[in-house]
């Protein structure tokens, strides 16, 4: 049965009004998905027609529009995705982990897509990494699944990182299991902390190597003092790393308990 409300519904309602509204932060490649979720079995895309011999039942059967980020084409992927996940699990609990950037750094992030998402993977795997190694923390070497989520809820551009992460990792020696304590993964503080001053290194990093690229509103920040000045503000600002993270998921989370590319399943969605 089809649902009573899909993301297409609310794209053909208000997307022309959005796109409009936020000409700025979306780009051609959102405009794309958008167009290719609106059209996903319509007759947009054609299709054909399915006849029962016996009772003489006439349907329509419209072609898929096979985005990767359309809730109806990526169904099967998504189920599958989360099964091969499912079965690299350990026996032990599991840690629901978010790391947030400030929307300053969203609007670079923007124009600079691949640079600074690698940037996002790498400061963030690195942060895990690091506090927990420390023997003030864990004392161990621990391994995390990410997922980035480039738009929030609401559809804004909100680039953020999904993480699963075992409650414990292995001893610097390799040879035995350091278990979290009850109930608690890592310092939030902590691991705030350090995933912005990692994050802002690379990006730094980015600019003094001549990778990032800024137009439009952010054009001033291609000079030098201008960008500093941006970091500066940057880091004292909160990189924020949140997502119950002392409260463990069970072993063997169901399916809904892990981040996935796809932006909603059909039939999550209620009317206001």
């Amino acid at each position: 049965m089809r649902p009573a409300l899909e993301v297409a519904d609310i794209f053909r309602h208000h997307g022309p009004a959005y796109r409009q509204a936020h000409a700025d932060h979306v780009g051609g490649t959102e405009r794309r998905v958008m167009a290719a979720i609106e059209a996903c079995r319509t007759p947009a895309l054609g299709g054909h027609v399915e006849r029962c011999a016996d009772c003489g039942f006439v349907r329509c059967a419209y072609n898929s529009c096979r985005d990767r980020h359309c809730p109806k084409c990526q169904g099967l992927a998504r189920a599958e995705w989360l099964e091969a996940r499912q079965a690299e699990l350990l026996p032990v609990p599991y840690f629901p982990v978010v790391f947030t950037v400030p929307a300053s750094v969203a609007d670079i992030a923007f124009h600079n897509k691949a640079v600074v998402y690698t940037i996002l993977f790498h400061a963030a795997a690195e942060a895990l990494r690091s506090v927990a190694a420390d023997t003030q923390y864990l004392g161990a070497e621990i391994g995390a699944i990410a997922v980035l989520h480039t738009w929030g809820q609401a559809l804004h551009h909100h680039p953020h990182l999904h993480c699963i992460v075992p409650g414990g990792g292995l001893s610097p020696d390799q040879t035995r299991w350091i278990a979290c304590p009850p109930g608690f993964f890592l310092s939030v503080r902590a691991l705030s902390r350090c995933f912005r001053d990692l994050f802002l290194q690379r990006l730094c990093a980015a600019f003094a190597n001549g990778e990032l690229r800024f137009s439009g509103t952010l054009e001033a920040l291609a000079v030098s003092a201008n960008f500093t000045a941006r970091i500066h503000t940057l880091a004292q600002a909160d990189c924020r790393v949140d997502g119950d993270v002392a409260a463990p998921i069970p072993h063997r989370p169901g399916r809904a308990d892990f981040p996935h590319p796809v932006l909603h399943e059909r039939g999550s969605l209620a009317a206001a």
